[in-house]
């Protein structure tokens, strides 16, 4: 899930800053990306079930993947980066992102993992990882598709863009099938 699916043109890594509350990155992503979509009025999020400890998760339909079972939403994509406070009726104070964020017409995927507190990635074009980079100076590196990187700060020896600083965890793929509440990204077609 670290990656979203395969099949982008880049994927790029976006740097937390130590304190996100000031500003909140992801919701500032989404507003870059939203300029690099044809359907920013319709996206789609994932949110992982369990993501607040509530043991009542709401209803939506459900998308299993490797340790992970998560809720599937649709809507507008400027207020996708609120989807798991909107679902679970928190209002204040809620910082979670969502962990899955794409468009409908599937041009990039946003992809936070459940534990993420260093950077998240997208998956998109060479002209919408541009713009991020301008969007976040020195807060956005190229990767390839699954390279290995920490999900916690403790776990970070070196600077993030330090090849020493990468960790041996595993990394999840997500096959996401067509039609489910709004599409999959294009990226697994045919996967």
């Amino acid at each position: 899930m670290r990656y979203g699916p395969p099949g982008f043109d880049v994927y790029v890594r976006i740097a937390f800053p130590e304190d996100d509350e000031e500003e909140d990155t992801v919701r500032a992503a989404l507003v870059t990306l939203a300029s690099h979509t044809s359907t920013p009025d319709r996206g789609n999020v994932a949110v992982w079930e369990g993501w607040n400890g509530h043991p009542n998760p709401p209803s939506a339909p459900r998308l299993e993947i490797p340790n992970r079972k998560m809720l599937l939403f649709a809507g507008p994509l400027e207020m996708l980066r609120d989807a798991p406070a909107l679902a679970w009726g928190e209002t204040s104070g809620i910082h979670v992102p969502p962990h899955l964020v794409w468009p409908a017409d599937q041009s990039w995927c946003l992809a936070c993992e459940v534990d993420e507190e260093i950077e998240f990635t997208v998956g998109c074009s060479n002209r919408a990882a541009h713009a991020l980079a301008t969007a976040f100076p020195g807060r956005v590196r190229r990767v390839r598709y699954g390279e290995e990187a920490p999900l916690y700060r403790e776990e970070v020896d070196a600077p993030p863009n330090d090849p020493g600083s990468r960790s041996t965890e595993e990394v999840i793929y997500l096959p996401l099938q067509r039609g489910i509440h709004g599409g999959a990204p294009r990226a697994t077609e045919g996967a």
